[in-house]
């Protein structure tokens, strides 16, 4: 059962390593607020993909997806999302002093952020679709979906607390303008993700 492991624990770094809008709010969330709402905004991401590793092992995630009358709206809705936490990322200017840290908002809610931000985006349903064949061939025994479970749910934990730890010990280098700078290309990436998952979702009609 170990090779099972491995493999999820595989997957679970693709699912979380790629550089895309989940990561680049942890790293936002964790430069401008502190570890606490990186960690809080990366518990939520990690909630949502264990949600989804549910719903594959139920099988209703490949029911989902090729399910065009709810595909369309998730897709829309999850666009949406993404492109007002862009508009809201780019007219925020970072926080870099202790005082305004402590205005961030509250950690429950920003795990509830992250769950919803992953849990609606377009491209984290089509990862896990994609993966869904792939996860099937290679679960064979009654518990080889259990050892790849915790495997792909090590690698997205690994990922996610591995990435606020490092950026607890180097964020203090970073300069105010370096912070401003990357809180508005993520703003930018962001938007782009979000116009790119509209235009993908629009496909479902």
């Amino acid at each position: 059962m170990s090779h099972l492991y491995l493999f999820g624990l595989l997957i679970g770094w693709g699912v979380a390593i790629p550089i895309g809008p989940m990561n680049l709010e942890i790293i936002r969330r964790n430069l401008g607020f502190g570890l606490p709402s990186g960690l809080s905004f990366g518990l939520g991401i990690v909630s949502a993909d264990f949600t989804y590793l549910l719903l594959l092992n139920l099988g209703i995630l490949a029911v989902l997806v090729h399910t065009r009358v709810i595909m369309l709206p998730i897709g829309i809705l999850g666009s949406l999302i993404l492109f007002w936490f862009a508009i809201k990322t780019l007219r925020m200017n970072p926080p870099t002093t202790q005082s305004k840290r402590l205005k961030a908002e509250p950690l429950w809610r920003q795990t509830r952020d992250g769950y919803l931000l992953t849990l609606l985006s377009p491209f984290t349903i089509l990862f896990w679709a994609s993966m869904s064949s792939e996860i099937a061939v290679s679960s064979t025994g009654p518990h080889s979906m259990l050892f790849m479970g915790l495997g792909i749910m090590s690698g997205v934990i690994s990922w996610m607390l591995g990435l606020n730890t490092a950026l607890y010990f180097t964020g203090h280098r970073l300069s105010p303008r370096l912070m401003h700078l990357l809180n508005r290309s993520g703003g930018i990436i962001l938007l782009a993700f979000a116009l790119f998952s509209l235009w993908q979702s629009l496909h479902f009609l």
